[in-house]
C-alpha cells in the first residue's frame, strides 16, 4: 500500500502527516499548477503540497508552500471536476 494517493481526496493524503498538517495539504495536478493564483502562492510543483499562510511583523500576509510528494498527474487522473481552478480554499 502506498503512503499517498494520487486523487484529490481526504483519504489519499500522505499518511505520515499530523492531523494539523493534513488540513493544510492539497493535491495539485498538472493543470492546477499553472493557475496564476496558485503560482502567486508559491505552488509550482504538481503533487502533494503543504500550504500555510501567516502574518509577518509588518502585518503582511505571507505564503509558505512545501512540496511533499512531487507527482505528475493530470486533472482527469486526480478526479478533479473543474480544472483551472484555485485549489486553496482556506486562505
Amino acid at each position: 500500500m502506498a503512503l499517498w494517493g494520487k486523487t484529490d481526496t481526504e483519504g489519499a493524503k500522505p499518511k505520515y502527516l499530523s492531523v494539523a498538517d493534513k488540513e493544510d495539504t492539497y493535491f495539485v495536478d498538472t493543470t492546477e499548477v499553472f493557475v496564476e493564483t496558485n503560482r502567486d502562492k508559491g505552488i509550482q510543483t504538481p503533487g502533494w503540497n503543504l500550504y500555510k499562510t501567516y502574518t509577518d511583523t509588518n502585518g503582511n500576509t505571507r505564503h509558505k508552500n512545501e512540496t511533499l510528494v512531487p507527482m505528475k498527474v493530470s486533472a482527469l487522473s486526480a478526479g478533479d471536476q473543474a480544472a483551472n481552478t484555485d485549489i486553496i480554499v482556506n486562505s
